[in-house]
């Protein structure tokens, strides 16, 4: 019920309420693999058919029957050849609509991919249940695969991990291989994601190229800010919230940017350990009293983390009067109503 007022206050003040790794996107990433098997209950491996080579024919049933496998989708030049070349693999079809739509294609299955996805269906259960840690790490140890096609549905998995979850998983990514693709152009829906791995791989060069995006930013109307933002927290601490402040929350800044800031500062003062957490509340308790116009992005990046410690400087910010825009005071004064519904001490909300 506590969530559920949360999440009807942050719809009305303009935000989703899911907060996500790839948060930080222009973009809502389409749904992996992952997603789709794991909405489904009829699974299946084709190849072409023997009498009709254009068409596919359903040839194992991973989970279902091979019964009403009807694939209209048509064998491209191709893969066929591929699969000619290699007898053993196959294309990995799904039922969409919850097992009720048409059979979606997914997937090229080679050996190592198949590996993979017995391994996946293993897990299924497991991950529909909600074992979500379970699932993000699994991927989080195929970062560095040798086969690109694991590599790159680890990556889109990890897009979409939560980052409370992102930042509790077992890894230490290289930098080296991370910058090496960062800015690839047939890799570029995944800057946001390899960003936030720069910040966990710990590595002086992953800090530098963080540095240098953030200088960058500055100057192409702050694209990757957000991602770049949680990144250098995430490699420097205190350290990279003082240099966020001085660079973007002087109160001059664009509003979009300073917006990208905040939300980073939210993310990681969720995220981030007691000392941290402290230190990033006190720094916006700060900013909010200096520069109250801005007062409405704290609100709304707070109330979207169900995170009520900034409720009390917001009260004061509002009841001084210092919020002149009714549109700035929307935001906070229902994140500081909804405030009383979660606690009457101020503070993170666990339920």
């Amino acid at each position: 019920m506590k969530r559920g007022i949360a999440a009807l206050v942050a719809l009305a003040i303009g935000y989703s309420s899911s907060v996500h790794a790839c948060s930080f996107h222009t973009y809502l990433p389409e749904m992996t693999v992952i997603d789709r098997l794991m909405m489904t209950e009829n699974v299946v491996l084709a190849r072409p058919a023997a009498g009709d080579p254009f068409r596919f024919e359903a040839v194992e049933a991973l989970e279902g029957t091979l019964e009403q496998a009807d694939l209209p989708t048509l064998v491209d030049s191709s893969t066929r050849r591929r699969l000619a070349a290699n007898p053993e693999d196959a294309v990995l079809f799904a039922r969409d609509g919850g097992g009720y739509g048409p059979f979606m294609r997914l997937a090229y299955v080679d050996s190592g991919y198949r590996a993979l996805l017995e391994e996946v269906m293993a897990r299924k259960e497991d991950w529909i249940m909600g074992d979500d840690l379970a699932r993000y790490q699994f991927f989080a140890d195929r970062l560095e695969s040798e086969d690109q096609a694991i590599r790159g549905l680890a990556l889109r998995e990890l897009d979409r991990a939560p980052y409370d979850i992102f930042q509790q998983l077992d890894m230490a990514p290289a930098a080296a291989p991370i910058l090496q693709e960062l800015w690839q152009i047939d890799q570029i829906p995944f800057v946001p994601i390899r960003i936030l791995l720069l910040g966990r791989s710990g590595d002086a060069a992953a800090q530098e190229s963080v540095i240098a995006g953030l200088e960058r930013a500055k100057k192409d109307g702050g694209r990757y800010l957000g991602p770049l933002a949680v990144a250098l927290i995430e490699l420097d601490g205190a350290g990279g919230v003082d240099r966020l402040v001085a660079d973007y929350l002087s109160g001059q800044n664009d509003p979009g940017a300073t917006e990208s800031v905040v939300e980073a500062l939210a993310i990681q003062a969720g995220a981030g350990d007691e000392a941290l957490r402290t230190y990033i509340l006190e720094t916006l308790r700060g900013f909010v009293h200096a520069f109250p116009q801005h007062a409405d992005a704290v609100a709304r990046q707070f109330v979207l983390r169900y995170d009520y410690a900034m409720a009390e400087p917001l009260r004061e910010v509002m009841t001084a009067g210092k919020i002149k825009s009714a549109t700035d005071l929307i935001p906070v004064a229902a994140y500081v109503a909804t405030s009383g519904e979660f606690s009457g001490a101020f503070g993170a909300v666990s339920e």
